[in-house]
């Protein structure tokens, strides 16, 4: 008697389990919760976010044009109010690896900063090892190490500086920026503005 209730109960477990499969994905079905990979949704809900009163926020981004052997890099500072204090595209001579874009924009960013008076600042990049590169006071081994110590050098002039990490989505504007260098042939920069035909860019930050 108890075999036959131990077999009924676990035919009832199994026709359970049947049932809520038959719910989920492959995937879901597969990996473990714990395993399974973030939806998109977060990140497609990203926006560029204000910084506080009184500070500046440089986004950043690098951009490979492979068939012209050239990468773009994009640099936008804008205040708490999101007003665009200022906006750069620039075409350079493209590195080995996609990181060492990174670091050159990051480069650039803090070489921008300078030339414009801005001292407190936080600078926002996708590239996270690069943003931690640069964050860290150890030194940099890597293959760009050298362009994140020059970056360093440069930053140690700030009154106030700070690091953060965004995705593609809060980072738009500097990603479009990097890829309009395409169509400049050394670099160029609006004071107060972004090229016109960035301007719904920009305005969808805050749609």
């Amino acid at each position: 008697m108890d075999a036959v209730v131990r077999d009924t109960e676990q035919t009832r477990k199994t026709k359970q389990q049947q049932a809520l499969n038959s719910g989920l994905s492959k995937e879901d079905e597969v990996l473990p919760e714990r395993q399974r990979q973030p939806t998109r949704t977060k990140d497609q809900q990203v926006r560029w976010q204000p910084p506080s009163t009184m500070k500046f926020k440089i986004t950043f981004d690098g951009v490979v044009f492979k068939e012209e052997k050239r990468a773009g890099l994009g640099v936008v500072i804008r205040n708490h109010q999101g007003q665009v204090h200022a906006s750069l595209t620039e075409n350079v001579a493209l590195p080995p690896s996609i990181m060492e874009v990174e670091a050159l924009a990051a480069i650039r960013v803090v070489s921008f900063e300078v030339e414009l008076g801005v001292s407190s600042i936080i600078i926002e990049g996708e590239f996270e090892v690069v943003i931690k590169a640069m964050r860290s006071e150890e030194e940099s081994l890597s293959t760009y190490g050298h362009l994140i110590a020059a970056a360093r050098q440069i930053m140690d002039s700030f009154s106030s500086l700070s690091f953060t990490h965004t995705h593609r989505q809060g980072n738009n504007l500097a990603h479009n920026l990097a890829r309009h260098a395409r169509h400049v042939s050394s670099y160029l920069v609006w004071r107060e503005d972004v090229p016109p035909q960035l301007q719904s860019v920009l305005q969808a930050d805050f749609g």
